[in-house]
Parts: C-alpha cells; sequence; structure tokens
C-alpha cells in the first residue's frame, strides 16, 4: 500500500501544470464548409507530435474555435464533423507565446474518409500586436556563445544592443567581483537595462533590488524565447524596455538527451606583448560541462508514462582558474643598495634648514644621490626584500 501511495505522490507532482498563458501558445480559428458556411459543433483536436498529447475542443454555432495553453512545439490538427470528410493539418509549428490564426474548410463526405494536408502556408497572428522576436532552439544550441550565456540572442532582435554594452562595474555586467552571474544588460529602443522583464516559463524572473535576472537557465535546458519590445498586451506588459520570456525543454515519448564540454587553457594560448619569452605566463583554465537527459517516465511493471508523464533533467559545471599578469613598477637592484644615481637629485632631510633668502626651506643633495648604509631604516632594508627584482631594464614597468 505504502509502495503505490508513493507512486501515486510521484506522479502527481511530475504531472502538475506549469505553464501559464505567455509560456504558451494558442490556435483560433473558423470551422468552415465548400460553401462558406460555418460548421457548428466539429470536434477539433489539436495532437503534440512529441508527446501524442491531445487538446480538444468543439466550435461555437458560429464555427470559432479555440485551443489555449498549448505548449511550444510541432502539432496535428484534426477536424471532425457528421456529414463532412475527417480533415488533418499537420506541420503547424507553434511558438512561445504565439497566438495563430487556422481557418480551416471541410469537404462532404463520410467521417471514415479522411483528407490529410501536409503543406501549410505560415500561420497568421492576426489576434495580436506584439511586436517580438522568437530565437529558436536550433538558434540557441548551435550559434557560438562566449560563457554560453543565452541573454547574449536576444541581440538578434531589431532595436536591441546587448551584453557586453553597460558600464564596467554594473551589477548586471557580469564584472563584479561580488557578484559573478553572467551579464545580462540588455537595452530596446533605447530603454535602460533595468528596464527589462524576464520571464522563466512564465514565472517572474526579476531580482528586485538590482532589476536583474534571478535565474539564468543553462543553454541545453532552453527550448527557445521570445524578446518583445513593443505593443505587448496586458499579461506581460510592466516595464519600458524588452519581456525576455524564456520556455524551458520538456520530456517527450523519445528518450532524448546531450553531454558537452567547452574548454580553454592558457596551454594552447599565444604568448601577447605583455609576456615576452622567457617571462611567467598566466595561466587559464575554463571548462564549463555538463548534459541534459529526458523522455516518459517509465517504472517497469508499475507505469508506463508514454503519452502521459514525462521528465527532463539538466546540468552545467563551471569551473574557471585564472591568473593576471600586471606591469608594475619596483625599485631597481641600485636603488636597493641606497643608490639613487639613475634618478633626479634626491636630498637629505637631517641638512633642512631655513632659506637664508627668507623663502621656504633648502636641504642638500646626497653626495652622489647615494644614501650611506648607515643611514638605511633597520625595518625598511628588510621590507625591500619583498619587493621582486626587476624582470626588466629602466625604473618604469620593469
Amino acid at each position: 500500500m505504502l509502495k503505490w501511495s508513493v507512486l501515486c505522490a510521484l506522479l502527481c507532482a511530475l504531472s502538475i501544470p506549469a505553464d501559464a498563458q505567455v509560456a504558451s501558445a494558442e490556435i483560433s480559428g473558423t470551422i468552415l464548409d465548400s460553401t462558406g458556411a460555418a460548421v457548428a459543433n466539429a470536434k477539433i483536436v489539436a495532437t503534440n507530435t512529441a508527446t501524442n498529447v491531445p487538446h480538444n475542443t468543439v466550435s461555437d454555432a458560429t464555427g470559432n474555435y479555440s485551443i489555449t495553453l498549448l505548449p511550444p512545439g510541432e502539432y496535428v490538427v484534426s477536424v471532425e464533423a457528421t456529414g463532412f470528410r475527417r480533415l488533418v493539418q499537420s506541420g503547424l509549428a507553434l511558438q512561445i507565446n504565439q497566438q495563430a490564426r487556422l481557418d480551416l474548410t471541410l469537404q462532404i463526405g463520410q467521417v471514415s474518409e479522411t483528407l490529410e494536408v501536409t503543406a501549410q502556408a505560415p500561420l497568421l497572428e492576426a489576434e495580436s500586436s506584439s511586436l517580438g522576436t522568437v530565437i529558436s532552439e536550433k538558434l540557441v544550441n548551435q550559434l557560438p556563445l562566449n560563457g554560453r550565456n543565452f541573454i547574449q540572442l536576444a541581440t538578434l532582435s531589431p532595436g536591441v544592443n546587448g551584453v557586453g554594452f553597460s558600464a564596467t562595474g554594473t551589477i548586471m555586467s557580469g564584472t563584479r567581483p561580488d557578484d559573478r552571474r553572467p551579464g545580462t544588460e540588455i537595452f530596446a529602443n533605447g530603454n535602460r537595462e533595468g528596464s527589462n522583464n524576464f520571464l522563466y516559463d512564465g514565472i517572474d524572473d526579476n531580482e528586485r533590488l538590482t532589476l536583474s535576472i534571478v535565474l539564468r537557465p543553462a543553454v541545453e535546458a532552453v527550448r527557445e524565447f521570445k524578446i518583445e519590445t513593443n505593443l505587448y498586451s496586458a499579461d506581460i506588459g510592466r516595464n519600458s524596455g524588452a519581456v525576455v520570456d524564456v520556455i524551458t525543454k520538456s520530456g517527450t515519448n523519445q528518450l532524448h538527451g546531450s553531454l558537452f564540454e567547452f574548454l580553454r587553457n592558457s596551454a594552447m594560448d599565444a604568448r601577447n606583448f605583455f609576456s615576452p619569452k622567457g617571462t611567467a605566463f598566466p595561466a587559464f583554465r575554463l571548462n564549463q560541462f555538463g548534459g541534459s537527459f529526458g523522455g516518459p517516465v517509465a517504472l517497469p511493471k508499475l507505469y508506463n508514462g508514454r503519452n502521459r508523464t514525462f521528465f527532463f533533467v539538466d546540468y552545467e559545471g563551471y569551473r574557471r582558474d585564472s591568473q593576471q599578469l600586471l606591469l608594475g613598477n619596483v625599485p631597481t637592484v641600485k636603488m636597493r643598495k641606497g643608490d639613487f644615481s639613475e634618478t633626479p637629485p634626491i636630498y637629505d632631510p637631517l641638512t633642512t634648514r631655513a632659506n637664508p633668502s627668507g623663502s621656504g626651506f633648502i636641504r642638500d643633495q646626497f653626495a652622489g644621490n647615494q644614501i650611506p648604509a648607515s643611514r638605511f631604516d633597520p625595518i625598511s632594508a628588510k621590507v625591500i626584500n619583498a619587493y621582486p627584482l626587476p624582470t626588466g631594464p629602466g625604473r618604469f614597468n620593469n
């Protein structure tokens, strides 16, 4: 009994719907016959090809229908009505937050007959006035991203400048030593980087204090995201900047996954101008690694979640070890011995006296511009040895 209770609790937790309206899509339209008359009480089913999960509705007296809360993906839409052949429309790709219109025409015949339509013009989005750009899963996974930060792709949307354009050291720049989150600043149509609205599967993902993103999902977990820059609807409009709506991947009927590692290592780097041969070479090592795995929930001899219950997990590790090469000025070998013949004249402070002319004070120069060893402070004589010896000639950048 306990085993079945635990199983039921697990399945309920996995099947709780988490899609908000802004993280889903919808299809609406009108069902007509060949004469242009409305077909009432037609049964419309939109089936996700990846999960085989159906979404049902019925047309009203005017032939209109609407199917909402559809997870983005590819769908097959079928329509059945008495006195008409069954219509199957395939190849419908729905994107995040898309409100697509799909009008369908039925042909007179038996329901047992099926008319399949595979070619389809791009779906019109006449139900919404919002302007935005959808960055698809293919672009997220295949475009080069330094640091695997998906927000860099927001610059593909017209009117958007992205990561790396704000002043160094700001909380969203990714350059602050006290906040090592990757840069998330984007500027949409001239708005400030704090004027954006980040959504994660339809959930508010904004850090209220700094106005930056809270959780930045790994690239492997992002299915697609949309940047809306103007005329967005009231359910997502809050700030004057862009709305970045991210939807994560999900499990499907097919087991799928990935493994990856991206690395940079100074052992394969060339020396720069400030690291001549024979000097220390600053080490740099960066590894980003992880993977993802998803599919139907399956408990042998207990439960088969195919077409019903799915899972998806991902992990990304980040390891960075770096050194910096800094050029500075250290005392020359002669200076460490009190010999300042390489510098402008230095003066003995113990000879300070009033200027006979009555203006200020004067001092005598050390003979030969050298400080006698007897005048060395014993503590300073020890401290000077804490400085490294110069690695180059001259007094500057040595």
